[in-house]
């Protein structure tokens, strides 16, 4: 208990104030490029003041110069985000759920510094949004995005995934790299406000081409991501076993 609620006041007071600042300096970096240094900031210290550790393995099969969609598993609310703002070093946003953006500082922080709400509940919407992500990426901007679309049920498996972040693979044209996040789902589980202890481990696998591929390709693509990010999360899973 006290655990948790030491966590969220953490959690709330540095949210608030990288937020702000985000905020604050968005005249000087109207891209978003200094927010995104915030955010990696503020993600180093709420692990750091939870004592939660976090490894990162498969960085070195990424160009730092080239432009990826990355693709993730979602397994927990808050702690996803943090592990992956410091796990992708190139220059990203995220595709987010329209809700988040309507929470006051936070969500308007993200909302000025580039960062892409969608509403899956609104096909036409969702579709601009896919469009708009995908100029962004021809211009060289990466991005990540949850192609489950909500939260999974942990311990490496995988929801079916959605057919919108591979339609925008498609049109920009740009590598897909599949990436598994393990151990979040046991410092704070679906469904629940409770905090626990726990290592994180986030591995990054290697680039999937997509360019020269057709719409026709996408279940293929679907399911070659599926199963990269499938092997990730058993090496993951294997590798705590050996540990334990």
């Amino acid at each position: 208990m006290l655990r948790t609620l030491y966590a969220w006041t953490i959690g709330a007071v540095l949210t608030f104030f990288w937020s702000a600042l985000g905020i604050v300096t968005w005249l000087f970096s109207r891209r978003g490029d200094l927010y995104l240094t915030f955010a990696r900031i503020w993600s180093r210290w709420i692990l750091a003041c939870l004592g939660i550790p976090l490894t990162i393995e498969g960085r070195e099969r990424l160009d730092r110069g080239a432009t990826y969609l990355f693709m993730s598993n979602h397994e927990s609310t808050a702690f996803d985000i943090f592990a992956l703002f410091l796990a992708i070093e190139h220059r990203f946003r995220m595709i987010a759920k329209r809700s988040l953006f309507f929470i006051p500082i936070f969500g308007w922080s993200l909302w000025m510094c580039g960062f892409l709400p969608i509403d899956r509940s609104d096909r036409e919407s969702a579709i601009l949004t896919l469009r708009k992500a995908a100029e962004r990426m021809r211009g060289g901007l990466s991005l990540l995005v949850f192609p489950e679309g909500t939260r999974g049920p942990g311990g490496g498996r995988l929801l079916p995934f959605k057919k919108g972040a591979f339609h925008l693979a498609l049109d920009a044209g740009v590598p897909i790299v599949p990436v598994v996040v393990a151990g979040t789902d046991r410092i704070m589980t679906k469904g629940s406000l409770r905090v626990g202890h726990g290592a994180i481990r986030v591995r990054i696998g290697s680039p999937i081409a997509t360019a020269g591929r057709g719409i026709a390709e996408r279940e293929a693509l679907m399911e070659e991501v599926r199963e990269a990010m499938v092997a990730l999360a058993a090496a993951s899973v294997a590798r705590e076993a050996a540990r334990a």
